[in-house]
């Protein structure tokens, strides 16, 4: 039996001195998981501002083809005439030059000359824009200004103004309200 009132010896000096300090700071594992989870946070983060981008451009664009729309619908309800004869329904996608002179032009004619101005802001602002209006039961039909699907079945329908646009370079959207003149 060894005698504890005796000086340690040398190899037992060794280990006694090695007593464990708890551990301070990050392994290097613990940096690269910390890393790797800030770098999928980071990348969410990316995503939803790109998300809210393309949903702003889209509200955008519905907006706008919300204020086209009323801007027609109030010239059509300026024109009373022009309604009672039919010109609104579809309208021709001419300009009148008249329209544009000091001596003015029928009322007809500057139902005409509105939805062709009308119109052609609509293909200049939107992409792949396109619009109508005409006489509809079914308002949320159509697929494009050349295949509208407007029925003209029954007089007492609301005329329709429908307008089209390209949202992604494929997507096509559609907005369209009915008015009664």
């Amino acid at each position: 039996m060894a005698d504890l009132s005796s000086p340690p010896l040398p190899a037992d000096r060794c280990r006694l001195s090695r007593t464990r300090q708890p551990a301070r700071g990050f392994s290097l594992i613990e940096a690269l998981v910390t890393l790797v989870v800030l770098s999928v946070g980071m990348l969410a983060l990316a995503n939803l501002q790109l998300q809210t981008l393309v949903d702003t451009r889209t509200a955008s664009m519905r907006n706008f083809a919300a204020l086209m729309a009323y801007n027609l619908a109030d010239q059509v309800r300026s024109n009373e005439t022009a309604v009672a004869n039919g010109t609104f329904n579809p309208p021709k996608n001419t300009p009148v030059a008249a329209c544009f002179a000091t001596a003015g032009c029928t009322p007809d004619q500057m139902a005409t000359t509105a939805y062709a101005s009308w119109l052609e802001d609509i293909k200049t602002s939107m992409p792949g824009g396109d619009g109508i209006i005409c006489i509809d039961s079914t308002p949320n039909d159509g697929t494009s200004a050349a295949d509208p699907k407007c029925d003209n079945a029954d007089k007492k329908a609301p005329y329709v103004i429908k307008i089209w646009w390209r949202e992604d370079g494929q997507t096509t959207q559609l907005f369209s309200t009915a008015l009664i003149p």
